[in-house]
């Protein structure tokens, strides 16, 4: 091989681990962690969403923890732009019947105990009180729907088809 090809192969290789890691410096991801800390070895579920993107629905089970990674979008004029606005549902209890919803904001870390959410070591919500536009009726009920469904396919239907 001549030399000029191995200059011209290293230039290249050398040319897109630099543009590799010049994409990955400027996206940013943010970052929000859920905790379940509920007594009786009680699951945690987890739901979380934008205007534009949902995050899909996660089981967490007792001492574990959630953590929600998503691209934020920046805005010169208004950094904090509509598509950063990311809301999470909770549910636990007996059939999961205890609800809460709540705002996440980049490097939030929150608790879901017995009492209620906790946001930074403070309690910030109670179960089951009505507290933000983003938890509309229909939209809880669908979800709910959702959420049950699930858990009597993972519950009931499943084992069976696993024999």
């Amino acid at each position: 091989m001549s030399m000029n090809y191995l200059i011209l192969r290293f230039v290249s290789v050398f040319s897109a681990m630099i543009m590799m890691m010049s994409n990955t410096a400027l996206s940013y991801t943010g970052n929000v962690l859920i905790k379940n800390s509920l007594q009786n070895q009680k699951d945690l579920i987890v739901h979380c969403k934008s205007a534009h993107k949902d995050m899909g629905y996660h089981r967490v089970h007792p001492t574990g923890s959630y953590n929600l990674l998503y691209k934020l979008h920046y805005d010169s004029d208004f950094p904090y732009n509509e598509n950063n606005h990311i809301w999470c549902h909770v549910w636990q209890g007996q059939g999961f019947k205890h609800h809460q919803v709540f705002n996440v904001y980049d490097g939030d870390h929150w608790e879901a105990k017995e009492d209620g959410i906790y946001h930074q070591w403070a309690l910030m919500y109670v179960w089951d009180a009505a507290i933000s536009k983003a938890s509309s009726f229909g939209a809880s009920c669908i979800s709910l729907g959702l959420l049950l469904a699930s858990s009597l396919f993972f519950s009931f239907i499943l084992p069976t088809l696993v024999v």
